[in-house]
């Protein structure tokens, strides 16, 4: 009876083990790092633009167009004091042309993060955390580089729901949709 009871609490472990990480995996993948120039920078703020557009379905179903037209955008990089595993933080910032919605995107050792400013609350997803190594399943990245400028292409591959803060009185969700594409051009100088 013993053998059984261990079995079949093996069983519940294992399923539940399952259950739960389904929801985390399907929204992460493994990290395979960032190719960008400012990678092993401590400090240091950069401007430049934002290009493109995010399509985004909110919590209603409707759909916004979010565009980005040569509008502004940043680059802060600040230091981990304790650098575990990347000697910095480097965190992006655009507005759409309008300047009413700010997109966020951020990168630490294997790990990203993106948030939108949207209809006056902030949705992000983030998977900077204790490890560290996964990435936004869903966001593809690439970095493309010329004398005085880099470029950060990011493109919604698939749809990926933004979670609004903890501390708002109504949990609301916000999708990204496939073929939203932002190009981040930072001045390196």
């Amino acid at each position: 009876m013993t053998k059984l009871r261990i079995l079949f609490i093996s069983f519940l472990i294992s399923i539940s083990f399952q259950c739960f990480g389904q929801e985390y995996s399907s929204r992460a993948i493994d990290g395979i790092g960032f190719d960008s120039v400012f990678q092993n920078l401590e400090t240091g703020n950069f401007s430049g633009t934002t290009n493109g557009i995010l399509i985004v379905r909110d919590s209603e179903n409707k759909q916004s167009l979010l565009d980005f037209q040569g509008s502004y955008a940043k680059l802060d990089i600040e230091k981990d004091e304790h650098e575990v595993y990347d000697v910095s933080y480097k965190k992006y910032t655009g507005k759409t042309t309008s300047g009413k919605t700010k997109i966020n995107y951020e990168t630490y050792a294997y790990a990203n993060s993106i948030g939108i400013e949207f209809n006056g609350e902030y949705y992000n997803l983030s998977l900077i955390d204790g490890a560290s190594d996964l990435i936004i399943n869903g966001l593809e990245y690439s970095y493309e580089s010329e004398n005085s400028t880099e470029y950060l292409i990011i493109r919604i591959t698939k749809e990926i729901e933004l979670m609004n803060r903890y501390d708002s009185k109504i949990r609301k969700a916000i999708k990204l949709l496939p073929n939203s594409t932002l190009i981040i051009a930072i001045n390196r100088v």
